[in-house]
């Protein structure tokens, strides 16, 4: 082993003798050329982190701010493709000082680019589309949305897939690359409808103003309420009744719950005030032939 050691030692010292001056200088040249690219690649990832942080920090402060989880997610994801690409491009540019060609690299990168975009079509539309989805802030964590004909709410939104949890409990998995029309139910306020049918021999009039009261009485114990209901009038004439319409503005989701409870008071106020409402209920009449 110490035979070994020594063999190699002694190569080492031949080699080293048989350099010039012009050898050392040269090398020195070249490891100062690969330093100031990596300083120079440094301090670009540096300015750009502050660029970026600043944009996301200035995101969350906006008045439609973005979602916290989610401007963190994007600014990692941002950084992280940054550096990967600074430094590649770095590498690239410090090989040539080594001797070695690029060319060569750059097209085993490029087949390798084509046989992945050809094997892995699916994958890259998801996470490109994840990366706008995010970004974009088309819909969040906790979102009430309808995608691709499935309504549910937003449990968790990744690069790759959202996953979207149904009325029933039911969770569907949908690949980011299929969401192409998206429906969002909890940007903005909400409109309660409740359409009341009376029948034709009730007062329209009166049946109103009862609609109007109850939703007036409602509307000043309810904070989700944000708008005064109004009641639009008669909105259909059917074979059963006529149909009067009454609208509330209330914040984001809560106007199902709004509808349940104004069709519960109007009902009771129609009861105390004899107003009747539309009756399904037919009479039959059977009539003997002579």
């Amino acid at each position: 082993m110490q035979k070994i050691i020594k063999d190699i030692y002694q190569a080492l010292v031949e080699w080293a003798n048989k350099l010039t001056p012009n050898h050392y200088i040269k090398a020195i040249g070249t490891l100062l050329k690969v330093i100031a690219i990596f300083i120079i690649a440094r301090v670009i990832i540096r300015v750009s982190n502050i660029v970026i942080s600043n944009f996301f920090k200035r995101r969350r402060k906006m008045k439609a701010r973005m979602d916290t989880k989610k401007a963190d997610t994007l600014e990692t994801l941002s950084k992280s493709i940054l550096h990967y690409t600074v430094y590649f491009i770095a590498i690239l540019t410090a090989l040539p000082e080594f001797g070695i060609r690029t060319e060569s690299i750059l097209a085993t990168a490029g087949i390798g680019g084509l046989a992945l975009g050809f094997g892995a079509q699916s994958l890259v539309k998801d996470v490109i589309t994840g990366f706008f989805i995010l970004f974009e802030d088309q819909y969040a964590v906790g979102d009430f949305v309808l995608i691709d004909e499935i309504t549910g709410t937003v449990e968790e939104i990744g690069l790759r897939i959202t996953k979207v949890r149904g009325f029933k409990g039911d969770l569907n998995v949908i690949p980011n690359g299929r969401v192409e029309r998206v429906t969002n139910y909890s940007r903005g306020n909400s409109l309660a409808i409740v359409d009341v049918d009376i029948a034709y021999r009730s007062d329209i009039e009166k049946a109103s103003k009862v609609m109007q009261n109850v939703a007036d009485r409602y509307a000043r114990q309810n904070e989700d309420i944000v708008e005064p209901p109004n009641v639009l009038g008669v909105v259909n004439l059917a074979s059963t009744g006529v149909s009067i319409r009454l609208i509330a503005r209330t914040l984001p989701m809560k106007h199902r719950k709004i509808e349940r409870d104004l069709r519960k008071g109007i009902k009771e106020a129609f009861d105390a005030e004899g107003i009747g409402i539309a009756d399904t209920r037919r009479l039959l009449i059977d009539i003997e032939q002579s």
